[in-house]
């Protein structure tokens, strides 16, 4: 009898387990990201909203859609770290309209840099595992500071700069 309780015992502590939800571990659940906004417009299948979702370690804040349904979108953020994504349905893909171009042809934003307090090898060691296309660390003298190129699924460019690393 002794060894039936202690055999139910070790599976139901087994089972609550396995079934308890772990939080998705990512590559900056302990590094302070600097107060920015992002928003950025995608076509309607778009899974970039889980990307960064889960490479920055957002929660989503709101949900929307456009009143005339063209749009829907999400709004997230990790403390003062702000990303809204807009799903459009007539979105333009860069890729229909000109396969062959880079993204240094386009006008607009070409990339968008914010400050962070983490070590930029570690960073990108860690996301590289989670198979995230993080570039090269890039030490700019003019600015006095160092800086990794992160690209998402997209092709948009941001540059997490060190705090710390000069």
């Amino acid at each position: 009898m002794h060894k039936t309780l202690i055999i139910i015992a070790t599976l139901l502590i087994s089972f609550t387990t396995i079934g308890q939800k772990k939080a998705p571990i990512n590559c900056v659940n302990n590094i302070s990201l600097a107060p920015s906004f992002i928003a950025i417009t995608t076509h309607e299948n778009s899974q970039l909203g889980s990307w960064y979702k889960n490479t920055f370690g957002l929660k989503i804040v709101k949900e929307f859609s456009f009143p005339d349904g063209s749009a829907t979108g999400v709004l997230m953020k990790k403390d003062e770290f702000v990303v809204e994504i807009f799903y459009r349905k007539d979105a333009l893909k860069k890729s229909d309209i000109s396969p062959d171009a880079n993204s240094e042809q386009w006008s607009g934003f070409m990339k968008y840099g914010f400050y962070t307090d983490a070590n930029l090898k570690q960073l990108k060691a860690c996301l590289k595992r989670k198979n995230i296309n993080a570039g090269r660390i890039f030490k700019d003298v003019n600015l006095g500071i160092n800086l990794l190129q992160v690209t998402d699924p997209e092709g948009n460019v941001l540059e997490i700069i060190s705090r710390h690393e000069k």
